[in-house]
C-alpha cells in the first residue's frame, strides 16, 4: 500500500482522493464498492493503478498510459468482463458517484453524510441529494449533476458528439475521433467494433501473438507500441512482469518505475502466479 501512496502523490491526484485512500476519514457506512486495497491483489493491466477494491472482484482506479499523450482518468475494471471503462474524469465526479451510493443506501442525506463531506472538503452534497429525489441514481440523467455537465465520462455517453475526452470506447460506442494508436484492447468493448476500422494497430488485433509483438516493438525501441501491447488482452502475468522489467531498462521515468515495481510486487505476492488477463 505504501507504494500506492507514493504513486498517487506522484500522479498529483486530488487531495480528497488521497484522504480517502489513506483512510484519513471514515465512511458514513460500509459500502462494498470502495474497500481499501489492503493486501489482496487481482490480475489487472499495469495501465490501471487501483485505488479501491469493489465487491465481486473489480477495481476502481486511475488509468495512466506512459510513452503517449493520454490524460489520466478514473476507471472501473471488472475482472469477469475483462474491460476497463471510464467512470469519472475528475475527482469531483468520482466523489459524486461515491456519494450517490452512500445517500441511496441511507435513503437520504444525513448529518453523518454531511460530516463526511466536510471532512473531505466536498460541498456538492445538497445537489446530489436533490438529484436523487428527482432521478434516483439513473445514469441517463447525469447531465443534471453539477460536476457531470459538459464533461461526461465515456461510460455515460449516449452519442459520440457529447464526448470531448480521449478514452477509446464505451460498451456500445467506439471513439472514432480518437487516434487508436494510443489505445489498448482492454479499453475497447466490444472488440468487434474494430472490424469496420481500417489500419488498426496490430496490438488491437486479438489473433496477434502479443508477446512476439511486444518483442518486435521493443527491438525497435518503440516504447509506446510496446507498452500498449503489454496492456492488451491474452497475456500471462509472468510475461507481463518480465515485459515491465524490460521497459524499465529503457526509461528513467520515476513514476513508470514505481508503477512497474508496484505491479510486479503485487503479482509476486498474489495467488495468481499462472494466471492471465
Amino acid at each position: 500500500m505504501k507504494d500506492i501512496y507514493r504513486i498517487t502523490e506522484k500522479l498529483n491526484l486530488d487531495n480528497r482522493i488521497l484522504k480517502l485512500l489513506r483512510n484519513e476519514t471514515s465512511y458514513p457506512l460500509h459500502i462494498n464498492d470502495f474497500h481499501a486495497l489492503e493486501t489482496y491483489w487481482y490480475p489487472h493491466p499495469p495501465c490501471l493503478i487501483p485505488l479501491f477494491l469493489g465487491h465481486g472482484a473489480f477495481y476502481h482506479g486511475v488509468i495512466k498510459h506512459f510513452f503517449c499523450e493520454r490524460q489520466p482518468t478514473f476507471a472501473e475494471y471488472i475482472l469477469e468482463d475483462g474491460y476497463i471503462s471510464e467512470i469519472a474524469r475528475n475527482a469531483d465526479q468520482f466523489i459524486t458517484l461515491m456519494l450517490l451510493k452512500i445517500i441511496m443506501n441511507k435513503d437520504g442525506l444525513t448529518d453523518e453524510i454531511i460530516h463526511f463531506c466536510h471532512s473531505i472538503d466536498f460541498e456538492g452534497y445538497d445537489g446530489i441529494d436533490r438529484f436523487i429525489v428527482d432521478y434516483g441514481d439513473d445514469p441517463n440523467e447525469f447531465e443534471h449533476l453539477t460536476f457531470f455537465k459538459n464533461k461526461k465520462p465515456f461510460k455515460h455517453i449516449k452519442n459520440l458528439d457529447e464526448y470531448n475526452g480521449d478514452f477509446p470506447s464505451s460498451l456500445c460506442i467506439l471513439n472514432t475521433n480518437l487516434h487508436l494508436q494510443n489505445a489498448c484492447s482492454l479499453e475497447i468493448a466490444p472488440v468487434e467494433t474494430l472490424n469496420s476500422i481500417e489500419h488498426i494497430p496490430s496490438w488491437l488485433i486479438e489473433s496477434k501473438n502479443q508477446k512476439e509483438l511486444f518483442s518486435h516493438y521493443l527491438s525497435r525501441n518503440e516504447l509506446r507500441e510496446a507498452w500498449l501491447t503489454l496492456n492488451s488482452k491474452n497475456w500471462l502475468l509472468k510475461d507481463v512482469a518480465f515485459g515491465l522489467d524490460l521497459l524499465k531498462s529503457r526509461t528513467d521515468d520515476d513514476l513508470f518505475h514505481m508503477v512497474a515495481d508496484n505491479w510486479i510486487a503485487g503479482w509476486k505476492n498474489s495467488n495468481f502466479s499462472n494466471s492471465n488477463y
